[in-house]
């Protein structure tokens, strides 16, 4: 009986065929992962621009609290503001991948106690929703008449209410 012994020159290497179904599995799990991590990133866009908004809300009441004086966060397209009188301390530019709609125009309103209001008036809570395109989930943010900022998570049919 013979042993049929390879010698190590016919041993190194993958042939062309064994790379080429490599690299076509591994082209097939990426394309059927693509439109899962799509939706995720767009989720994390919509979770970052809200922290970013509750961060600047926090913020300002503290800057209100802390100088005794009115502290005001307004936006101005994508960009948020908190202000003390005209005095801008600190601003948020949210990116354009996501949408954010505030409750009402003006902002909301720190007074020196750090409750808040609407800046246009009316009702005791401020409300705003943050959401995406490819998104399935919308954040929404509410500042409540005690100043208090809570933010919550809905699914994109939901409204924030």
């Amino acid at each position: 009986m013979k042993k049929l012994v390879l010698s190590s020159q016919e041993q190194n290497g993958f042939t062309l065929v064994e790379a080429l179904v490599v690299v076509a599995l591994i082209s097939i799990l990426a394309a059927l992962a693509i439109p899962s991590f799509s939706a995720t990133i767009a989720n994390q866009r919509v979770n970052s621009a809200a922290q970013d908004l509750q961060i600047l809300l926090h913020f300002a009441r503290a800057e209100g609290v802390y100088k005794r004086t009115q502290s005001t966060v307004a936006a101005t397209g994508q960009t948020w503001q908190a202000k003390v009188g005209t005095q801008v301390l600190r601003e948020a530019a949210l990116s354009d991948a996501v949408s954010v709609e505030p409750g009402s125009s003006g902002g909301v309103v720190f007074d020196v106690t750090g409750q808040a209001r609407p800046a246009s008036g009316g009702g005791t809570s401020y409300m705003v929703s943050v959401s995406g395109a490819n998104a399935s989930r919308v954040q929404c943010l509410t500042v409540t008449g005690a100043g208090l900022v809570r933010m919550r998570s809905a699914a994109t049919k939901e409204a924030c209410s």
